[in-house]
């Protein structure tokens, strides 16, 4: 009589070992749910190929949503989605960097000084070799006038001199262009921080 416990207790064992196994399977199982060409909502086992890019959701059998996969977007609405991603970063990054429109005033101004400096700089720098040229120049004419040669390295320096003129023009020329630039990026700054602030 003490050989049944021993003769039941493997069946048992077996028993409960293949119903952990099937519940392991069971769960593991997934369910597949999307929209055929028809329009027709299908649950399978497997996603066609042919219906992948337009999105589908992965469910377990009892019908619980695990994962939802969206359609896969044109170049069109890809391009968009980036374009609407990036204006939402600068926006938050403006808020964060301002908090009314006189912080943007302020920092225009801050901004357009360096750059008018800048300018000054060159204007001082472009008048002190003008009369630098000047004097090269008379003292080139006062040698013309007596009957002499004027010296090649004279005339090298006044060449050198009327090309750092030229390249310091050619920066202030850039310099505005910049200033110009500075101005009309303020002034989208606070056009949108107005229509931010204004929408929340």
């Amino acid at each position: 009589m003490r050989v049944a416990p021993a003769v039941y207790l493997p069946v048992a064992a077996l028993l409960l070992s293949a119903l952990t196994n099937a519940a392991s399977g069971a769960s593991d199982r997934v369910l597949y749910r999307y929209t055929d060409a028809r329009g027709i909502v299908v649950l399978n086992e497997v996603v066609p190929p042919e219906y992948v890019a337009k999105g589908y959701e992965i469910l377990t059998p009892t019908g619980r949503v695990l994962e939802v996969v969206p359609p896969q977007l044109s170049p069109e609405e890809y391009a968009a989605k980036r374009q609407q991603e990036a204006q939402q970063a600068a926006d938050r990054k403006l808020l964060k960097r301002y908090n009314s429109i006189a912080d943007i005033e302020s920092a225009r101004t801050r901004k357009l000084a360096i750059v008018e400096q800048d300018m000054a700089i060159m204007r001082s720098n472009i008048a002190s070799l003008v009369r630098q040229i000047a004097e090269e120049e008379a003292a080139a004419a006062r040698t013309q006038r007596g009957g002499r040669e004027v010296a090649p390295e004279l005339l090298r320096r006044i060449a050198d001199l009327q090309k750092e003129v030229s390249v310091l023009r050619e920066r202030i020329s850039q310099r505005t262009e910049e200033a110009r630039s500075i101005g009309a990026e303020f002034d989208k700054a606070v056009a949108r921080y107005t229509e931010l602030t204004t929408r929340s």
